[in-house]
């Protein structure tokens, strides 16, 4: 079996690549093999955010939030989708919270 960085790197490649549906399909075979591995999500999330699939975007950063609420980068990929999609509104807040999150992470320094 691959290990997580082998699947996140060939996933990756393909994004590079721009062949964003092979991207999308490596993504999602790292989050099935390594389904706590957020890296895989926020991937997963760009690669749709690209292919202007921003619902199933969204739905991917929202999986890595649950996975760690406390990573400012999460919401500033949920607030980039957000946007692309049009809901400023929700774009605004996402970034507010990775600013809050930031700042208390700063603060704990």
């Amino acid at each position: 079996m691959s290990t997580q960085e082998e699947l996140y790197d060939v996933a990756l490649t393909h994004f590079a690549d721009n062949d964003l549906d092979a991207a999308v399909n490596a993504f999602k075979e790292l989050i099935e093999t390594y389904p706590d591995y957020i890296e895989g999500y926020l991937g997963l999330g760009h690669a749709y955010e690209r292919l202007s699939q921003y619902d199933d975007a969204i739905e991917a950063v929202q999986k890595a939030i649950e996975i760690n609420p406390n990573d400012p980068l999460v919401y500033t990929s949920l607030s980039i989708c957000y946007q692309r999609k049009g809901m400023i509104q929700e774009a605004e807040d996402a970034m507010a919270k990775s600013q809050q999150i930031q700042i208390e992470n700063t603060d704990k320094s």
